[in-house]
């Protein structure tokens, strides 16, 4: 099998960023998060073969561990095994393969398939959620399957504060991740620390994060003026999927101009979603349909010598 696997060193950095994130989502919910994640892993790796086996080098690339990987700590830990590996084949087969394969994708592939599976089975990604373990329960997941059912809660944060209007978690809580929630997304702490290390190690850039996190606060605070920004930046899919996804290098833009317009539009749009919406989170609708609108963009940016 390892044979068979492109070796590609910047791949490897986003998953050794992701060891700490899934380790302290199996504490939270169980040694089930890890299952979730390898089923992923290995749907991914079958779906990318099929259509590289009789092409030259013939080998999966490590991207898709990282897209199978990232998929799955974006979905609810109590979600069945078989919708993360049917998350994990739509993002490789119509994130990617459809595209022509490694570095051709137009949409990032894992928010693809959170969005597939989240649009086709809203009861599992939406409504039952599982409250996690707390350090006074120690050693928690680590020593459980997956959490007690008398332990089902219906409430994230966002979905929560939708409800209701107030925040049932503290902003300690949303910091450190000991919330409700996807898997991998609860803790904004471990998410930055993962952030500092791609940056530092010159995985990923720092400018479509910045970008995202000041257009995000930003319209948090016209949209929601009694309410503090930072609170609804580090919750919900929005931290993760700044540091992982709109950093992607493909589905990106090159440009400065177009990195600031991409940030612009990707927190405009998850806050107009959030707001006016069906849907408590926002992010994967705002990072797909900014996607699909940066080509012109960018195209419109050479025509009048913006790049």
């Amino acid at each position: 099998m390892f044979e068979r696997i492109l070796k590609q060193q910047m791949m490897n950095r986003v998953l050794y960023s992701l060891i700490p994130i899934t380790l302290f989502a199996v504490f939270l919910f169980g040694w089930r998060v890890l299952a979730i994640v390898a089923v992923a892993n290995i749907a991914a790796f079958i779906s990318e073969y099929i259509f590289v086996r009789n092409k030259k080098p013939g080998k999966v690339s490590m991207a898709a561990f990282v897209t199978a990987s990232l998929v799955a700590l974006t979905l609810p830990p109590s979600i069945p095994l078989w919708m993360s590996a049917l998350a994990a084949v739509i993002s490789i087969v119509f994130g990617k393969m459809v595209f022509g394969g490694f570095g051709t994708n137009v949409f990032n592939p894992a928010i693809l398939g959170r969005t597939f599976v989240y649009i086709s089975f809203p009861n599992q990604m939406t409504i039952s959620w599982l409250k996690p373990y707390v350090l006074s329960d120690f050693p928690g997941g680590f020593a459980r399957w997956t959490v007690d059912s008398s332990m089902q809660t219906g409430a994230t944060i966002l979905n929560s504060f939708r409800a209701s209007g107030e925040a049932i978690y503290s902003m300690g809580d949303a910091f450190s991740g000991f919330v409700s929630g996807s898997a991998g997304e609860t803790s904004a702490l471990l998410i930055i620390l993962a952030g500092i290390y791609l940056i530092i190690t010159k995985t990923a850039k720092w400018q479509p994060m910045l970008a995202t996190i000041v257009s995000l606060g930003i319209f948090t605070w016209i949209y929601y003026p009694s309410e503090n920004p930072l609170y609804f930046i580090l919750s919900g899919g929005a931290m993760f999927g700044i540091v992982f996804m709109v950093t992607d290098p493909v589905s990106s833009p090159k440009g400065n101009w177009g990195i600031w317009i991409y940030g612009l539009l990707i927190g405009f749009l998850t806050v107009f979603i959030r707001r006016f919406s069906l849907f408590a989170e926002g992010f994967m609708f705002a990072l797909l349909l900014t996607n699909a609108l940066m080509p012109l963009i960018e195209y419109s940016l050479e025509k009048v010598g913006k790049k």
